[in-house]
């Protein structure tokens, strides 16, 4: 049977815990720039109380200051590995109270020659307006702005001596937006609203990752002198990209399919068409069709039936179900925007660190003087082959961990779903798990066969049943291979090897842990639904509500076992998944390096590997804090 690969140590190990550091100083994002003095105040209160509710909680909120001090240890050893201006907003978000943390939202519109900044300000304005109140100043002040010029919206409570409406900052840097809604007043939401370009994506010339980075780290120009201005990045959770028309639907389509919909959504307005008639990747969406519903409404309640076929018509509501989607919670653990974007971060580190091994590998193996049949053009292969297996690996599994079938598997849907663990997991291994990486590895290996006129052996991944044993006397017994060597590929099966590894040792143990988990809540409610039903009949002082208590404690405390245990093992395997694909690439590169090193194992450099080792751990013990954190 296939046992695990041999590597580094898993994110779950156990670790001390770490001191939180002092903060640093203040964020010089337009944010927190133009923010009056009275607000500042207010975030020193909000800091002091966030470290005394540190202080003095329990190991939830120990992990948050662990992971707080792993992202500043990253900040700190690893700054050409991280998005410093993602990681600080990260680290705000982990200095605030948990669940009151702010969301920031930028609404983009695409600058293509069209009208889509005034169609993404439109947006933003029907977003916020209140149908239940009239036109509001701040609304006036929306139309009347330029969508050239960036803007700030505040959303909170009404300020004193201050009823809403457009406001310049005492620095004069952007203009500012204070809206009071009853709706969103109790998220700690701010909006950025400007234009931007969008970021190509034909011929490779920018990656995922790049796109990512551009639309959740907009650039805004500071006017700093006269004709003059200093350009400074703006991190946001969440981007909305707003496009008018046809020709703003063309520019969209490339981007639609690299985006993560969580914190990346696309729309185009366009009038009288629908998503389904296009079978776009995008929202579609007609702005005008709710600004007349609101205004009809805004006449009177009669209008109400009206006002809500106008609104359903024009698809404003996916486009709030997604602004709302993750920044608010219902207890006082973390908003899962603040979580979505450390645990991008962390992704992108480890795809940053493996882009480096793979190139650090390739220099090595160009430098080595004792190659059999290094050529530049193989070797140029193997890295090209590695940097895609790596970008595959973590797009593919992103698509598979935020698709349709892990959803499946939420814990409120076990019941009815727990035989279908297996079928689906093992679904998603087949389709997902390195299905491209794979084949141009064959193909890669029959260039080197053909460049060499005969078939190298290339080295395969060992079990723990190959490997050998060592007898009390420190002897080694003989080797028994269990695979015939008749039946080894032609090629490194490090890929295939890791992905029956997964579906024969994980995947059951897993669809077991599901059956378990079901069958412990089913008889955990059965057995305090009983008690309360006997309770009810053997004492005439219970009454039906005592007696239902009894049973809704059991059956909640039941539902709360099983929804912790599974989320759990789901993050774990999820884990697992990408290791184990970290380490197949990994293995398979440098079996293919040795081949074309003559027969001997290419040598990357120890200082700059154990470099990227420490990130690594840096970065494992970040997850293994995110994982444990409320």
């Amino acid at each position: 049977m296939a046992s695990r690969q041999p590597g580094l140590p898993r994110a779950g190990s156990i670790r001390a815990l770490i001191r939180p550091q002092k903060q640093l100083g203040a964020s010089i994002c337009p944010f927190c720039s133009i923010a009056p003095t009275g607000r500042a105040r207010q975030r020193s209160r909000r800091d002091v109380s966030s470290r005394r509710f540190q202080s003095t909680t329990t190991n939830s909120n120990n992990a948050r200051a662990e992971l707080e001090q792993a992202l500043l240890d990253l900040q700190k050893h690893a700054p050409a590995f991280i998005n410093l201006s993602r990681l600080q907003l990260a680290l705000q978000g982990l200095r605030q109270t948990p669940g009151r943390e702010s969301v920031r939202v930028a609404i983009l519109g695409l600058a293509d020659g069209s009208d889509a900044g005034k169609a993404a300000k439109n947006v933003l304005r029907v977003l916020l307006a209140d149908p239940l109140k009239d036109e509001e100043v701040w609304e006036q002040q929306l139309k009347d702005h330029d969508p050239k010029n960036p803007l700030i919206i505040r959303v909170g409570p009404p300020r004193k001596q201050q009823q809403g409406g457009l406001t310049i900052s005492k620095t004069n840097l952007l203009s500012e937006i204070h809206v009071s809604s009853a709706e969103w007043n109790g998220l700690n939401l701010e909006l950025l609203f400007m234009q931007v370009h969008a970021p190509t994506t034909y011929a490779g010339d920018v990656s995922t990752q790049g796109v990512e980075d551009a639309l959740l780290v907009p650039t805004v120009n500071i006017p700093s002198a006269e004709n003059r201005v200093t350009p400074v990045t703006t991190p946001v959770h969440k981007s909305l990209l707003v496009a008018d028309g046809l020709m703003g639907a063309v520019n969209l389509t490339p981007l639609s399919v690299l985006e993560s919909k969580e914190s990346i959504l696309t729309a185009v307005e366009l009038k009288g068409v629908n998503k389904e008639q296009l079978e776009a990747t995008f929202e579609i969406f007609d702005v005008s069709l709710a600004d007349k519903g609101v205004g009809l409404f805004r006449e009177g309640p009669q209008n109400a039936m009206e006002y809500n076929h106008l609104w359903s018509a024009s698809n404003v509501p996916a486009l709030v179900t997604w602004l709302k989607s993750g920044i608010s919670t219902s207890d006082d653990s973390t908003k899962p925007v603040v979580r979505q974007l450390i645990t991008s971060l962390l992704h992108n580190t480890l795809a940053t660190i493996q882009t480096k091994e793979s190139g650090k590998l390739s220099k090595a193996l160009n430098s080595a003087t004792s190659s059999a049949l290094g050529s530049k053009d193989l070797n140029e292969g193997l890295a090209v082959w590695a940097q895609k297996a790596h970008a595959e690996l973590q797009d593919e599994l992103d698509l598979a961990f935020t698709g349709h079938r892990w959803r499946k598997l939420g814990w409120w849907q076990l019941f009815w779903r727990v035989d279908d663990v297996a079928m689906l997991t093992n679904d998603m291994l087949s389709q997902r798990f390195l299905p491209t990486a794979q084949q141009e590895l064959v193909y890669l290996t029959g260039q080197i066969a053909e460049f060499a006129r005969r078939s190298p052996k290339y080295p395969q991944p060992v079990s723990v049943s190959d490997a050998p044993k060592q007898l009390g006397s420190g002897e080694l017994t003989p080797v028994i291979p269990v695979t015939p060597p008749s039946a080894l590929p032609k090629w490194p099966g490090h890929i295939a090897f890791t992905r029956r590894y997964l579906q024969d040792e994980t995947i059951p143990a897993l669809q077991a842990l599901a059956q378990r988990l079901v069958l412990q809540s089913l008889g955990t409610s059965g057995i305090t639904t009983s008690l309360a039903g006997l309770l009810y009949v053997s004492s005439f002082s219970s009454t039906v509500f005592e007696a239902g208590a009894v049973a809704a404690l059991g059956i909640m405390w039941s539902l709360s076992q099983l929804q912790k245990k599974w989320e759990s093992a789901r993050g774990f395997w999820e884990g697992e998944v990408r290791e184990e694909g970290r380490k197949a690439v990994r293995g398979a590169e440098e079996s293919v390096a040795e081949v074309l090193g003559g027969g001997k194992l290419v040598k990357v450099s120890t200082e700059g590997t154990e470099e990227l080792d420490k990130v690594r751990k840096m970065v494992a013990t970040a997850e293994d804090a995110l994982s444990r954190m409320k």
